[in-house]
C-alpha cells in the first residue's frame, strides 16, 4: 500500500500528545511497515508520514511556534530534522495508551525502525524496543 508524506502547504503540525514518533531508513521500510500496522489493526488514518524537504521544513516550523511540556518534544523534533536530512522516514501514530505505543514500536523494528517515542498526557518516553 502507499501511503504519500504529508506535503508542505504552510500548515503548522499538531503537537504530539498520543502519539507514538519513530523513524524509518526509507520510504520502502514504511511502506512494508505500514503493511504491518494495517494487519494488526490499526487504521491509515492514525499515521503520518514525513519525508524529504516537506518533512523538514514541516519540523522546523513546528520548533519555532512550539509550546511544549518538556524537552522530549524538542528533542524529537531536531532528532526528527536530523533523521530526515538523511532521507530516512518519520512516522506518527495515534495511539490511546503506553501498551499500543509499545507494540507498534516492536512492529516497526524488523523494519530498522528506531528512536521510538511516546507522548503521553503527562508523560514522554523513550521506548526500548
Amino acid at each position: 500500500m502507499t501511503h504519500e508524506p504529508i506535503a508542505d502547504h504552510g500548515q503548522t503540525l499538531n503537537g504530539p500528545t498520543g502519539k507514538v514518533i519513530g523513524f524509518l531508513d526509507g520510504k520502502v521500510e514504511f511502506e512494508a511497515f505500514l503493511d504491518t500496522l494495517l494487519a494488526a489493526g490499526y487504521t491509515e488514518a492514525a499515521v503520518t508520514l514525513l519525508y524529504g524537504e516537506d518533512g523538514i521544513h514541516l519540523l522546523e516550523r513546528m520548533n519555532e511556534h512550539r509550546f511544549f511540556f518538556s524537552d522530549s518534544e524538542d528533542s524529537i523534533i531536531q532528532t526528527g530534522i536530523r533523521e530526515l536530512k538523511l532521507g530516512h522516514s518519520a512516522v506518527s501514530i495515534e495511539v490511546t495508551d503506553r501498551q499500543h505505543a509499545v507494540d507498534i514500536a516492536s512492529l516497526a523494528k524488523p523494519y530498522g525502525g528506531h528512536g521510538f517515542m511516546y507522548f503521553g498526557t503527562w508523560v514522554n518516553e523513550r521506548l526500548s524496543i
